[in-house]
């Protein structure tokens, strides 16, 4: 099978985030860019993973932290570790390692990263970065959960799902903190099948809190190239105001030709 993988980040319009507090690792390099226009790699590796993060704003350096996190991701994958929360716990001890003293304790981040294995993809995330999947046969489905107030309320029956509450229940309550007394956070992992023909969106919440998930499910066409549907993803978080930083990472599959 043939991954065609694209990639794209920007800043955002909003004047209060002046540094990039997004990081993407496109499964080779790890990008933190203010204004990283669409590009993209093809490969039949074997296993391929991927992730984004968003640092926090409100915590200290939160660009540091989401740029920390996916580089230890990044150099312990190779060394094949298994894809499991184990793996997440073992990050948050590197990022406490390197962040947790200083100016930067407390320095936070969310996290989405996916591992693409044959036929399957397995997906873990902390915080309310996203991983949606689109099969060819047109379901769409948010594979990673959001760790919010309102879901954790929910998953305990103490609210109805559905229902409108105040903003504040959407607040996070799980993240990647640098901070060792902070390791009580959820991680979210599930395995789903990933098919020829199939595509994922890995973002941040500068896209889908821009664009709901029924307006990214309508924006993607089937048979488009990954680095098109970015660009086509791209546009539409602008031209709807980009308040926020935002990454997104889009990887379509296609059968090898015989």
């Amino acid at each position: 099978m043939i991954l065609d993988i694209a990639y794209t980040q920007h800043q955002g319009t909003d004047w209060r985030f002046p540094v990039q507090q997004d990081a993407l690792w496109n499964s080779v390099e790890v990008i933190q860019s203010r204004n990283l226009h669409p590009a993209g790699l093809q490969t039949q590796a074997d296993v391929v993973s991927l992730a984004v993060a968003d640092g926090l704003g409100g915590t200290p350096h939160a660009e540091r932290a989401s740029r920390a996190v996916l580089e230890e991701l990044a150099a312990a994958i190779p060394g094949g570790v298994t894809f499991d929360k184990g793996l997440v716990r073992r990050i948050h001890g590197r990022l406490c390692d390197r962040l947790a003293y200083g100016e930067t304790i407390g320095s936070a981040t969310t996290l989405a990263a996916v591992q693409i294995q044959g036929e399957q993809c397995s997906v873990m995330n902390v915080g309310d970065s996203r991983v949606y999947r689109l099969s060819v046969q047109g379901e769409w489905q948010q594979l990673s959960r959001d760790h919010t107030v309102l879901n954790g309320m929910i998953a305990r029956g103490e609210a109805e799902e559905g229902e409108e509450y105040a903003n504040v229940y959407n607040t996070l309550d799980s993240c990647l903190a640098a901070d060792s007394e902070d390791a009580d956070f959820d991680i979210h992992h599930c395995v789903a099948p990933f098919l020829s023909g199939d595509a994922l969106l890995l973002c941040t919440d500068g896209v889908h809190d821009t664009l709901d998930s029924a307006s990214l499910q309508q924006l993607i066409v089937p048979g488009t190239s990954a680095l098109a549907q970015a660009q086509i993803l791209r546009k539409a978080v602008i031209r709807a105001g980009a308040p926020d930083n935002f990454s997104l990472i889009f990887i379509a599959s296609k059968a090898v030709a015989c």
